[in-house]
């Protein structure tokens, strides 16, 4: 537990690009009551994806069989991007080389 409180700790001094532009959002609102809603409506929607990818991930836990599954299924993912983005950039510069 002291652990996972210092891990816990430690992740406040690094926040997600997401939480950043949140706090950009509601730094750029016309109030303090303005600025707070857009928290408190990022906080809501967030915790809610939390809560729902928790609950899932411990279904996925109690079967070990379905924990392999898992784990395939998000390596195959990583790669399908990982050639998507790679591809998407190179046929870009071959299209742009090519027609423009």
């Amino acid at each position: 537990p002291l652990r996972s409180a210092a891990i816990g700790g430690a992740w406040v001094l690094l926040p997600c690009g997401l939480l950043q532009s949140a706090l950009l959002v509601a730094a750029l609102a016309n109030d303090a009551v303005g600025g707070a809603m857009v928290m408190v409506v990022f906080a809501s929607a967030s915790s809610l994806g939390l809560l729902v990818a928790g609950a899932a991930w411990q279904r996925v836990v109690a079967t070990p069989r379905a924990l392999r599954w898992a784990v395939r299924l998000a390596g195959v993912m990583l790669a399908a991007a990982s050639a998507w983005a790679l591809g998407h950039g190179l046929w870009l510069k071959i299209a742009a080389y090519c027609f423009g």
